[in-house]
């Protein structure tokens, strides 16, 4: 098992075979107060499985905070891997979890943290900060 990769993103739709993203790769999230509830926010990641690991799978995504704390309920799931078609020694599976309307109560780092059969594989930091100020002039 292999992570091709992984983002967040402002919206993903992985119909058809592929990915379509908006919005790529941001790890930061400006609020002017707290708590912050972000409307929409996407975590996506395509894990490389080898013929020999087809079969089921339990996928896992968390989002917590700096102390570890869940900030939405874990989200689990089983998943079937088929056997790559004849010739073919892996099978990419895609995957693009919507999060709506994500309340975070803190300034601070969090992350996204993916697991494979409670085996983490990937985190992706991000953290909700106040907007940068604008420069002063002398």
């Amino acid at each position: 098992m292999e992570v091709n990769f992984a983002f967040l993103c402002d919206y993903a739709d992985p119909s058809g075979g592929k990915i379509t993203a908006v919005g790529l790769g941001f790890d930061t999230i400006y609020a002017t107060r707290i708590p912050t509830t972000h409307p929409l926010f996407f975590s996506v990641i395509s894990i490389k499985f080898s013929s020999t690991e087809a079969g089921p799978k339990q996928v896992g995504m968390r989002l917590i905070d700096d102390d570890g704390n869940n900030v939405v309920p874990p989200l689990d799931a089983t998943i079937n891997i088929d056997s790559p078609p004849p010739g073919f020694l892996y099978r990419n599976q895609q995957i693009a979890l919507a999060m709506p309307g994500v309340t975070f109560p803190h300034y601070g780092d969090y992350a996204v943290s993916w697991l494979v059969n409670g085996q983490e594989i990937k985190v992706l930091p991000l953290k909700v900060a106040q907007p940068p100020r604008p420069p002063t002039t002398a």
